[in-house]
């Protein structure tokens, strides 16, 4: 009975420390990018790359080689669009929306723009607005879901 109690606890150690060293190795592959001038910052995998920066440096477009575009950045709200308004525009930006959702301060349109997936999300303020906004190959739908959730769930907006 020993013998197996041993067992059945170095298994259950073996396992922590798997679990462990993939959260470690997860997290390596994470990379944040945060905007000093509008504020916002998000997190992404290692695997996408920067353009360079805009002169005006309102964000940043990041390209992961497989046809994944992340575009983030910030605005000031010159037009004083309210969240409503700002949601109106932004859906002439899709040749089919799938998906809307709001909140308090921002909304959601997912769709399709020719055969790509677009998911935007954008935060509206009386001053300034962040937007974040992915396009993919809806052939790789299955693979950038999950990636679309983890970087909208880290992105936090700057004061708007």
């Amino acid at each position: 009975m020993t013998g197996r109690l041993f067992t059945v606890l170095a298994r259950g150690v073996l396992l922590l420390l798997l679990c462990a060293a993939a959260s470690v190795a997860q997290a390596r592959m994470e990379k944040e990018y945060c905007n000093a001038r509008f504020g916002f910052c998000f997190s992404y995998p290692a695997r996408f790359e920067m353009d360079p920066p805009p002169e005006n440096d309102d964000g940043r477009i990041l390209r992961d080689g497989d046809g994944c575009v992340l575009t983030a950045w910030g605005g000031y709200n010159v037009l004083e669009e309210s969240l409503e308004d700002a949601m109106t525009s932004r859906s002439a930006d899709f040749d089919t929306v799938t998906y809307r959702a709001k909140g308090k301060n921002w909304f959601v349109l997912s769709g399709y723009r020719g055969s790509d997936i677009v998911y935007l999300k954008l935060w509206v303020g009386p001053d300034a607005v962040n937007g974040l906004e992915m396009a993919y190959p809806s052939a790789l739908k299955k693979e950038y879901d999950a990636i679309v959730t983890k970087i909208v769930r880290s992105f936090r907006p700057g004061d708007l």
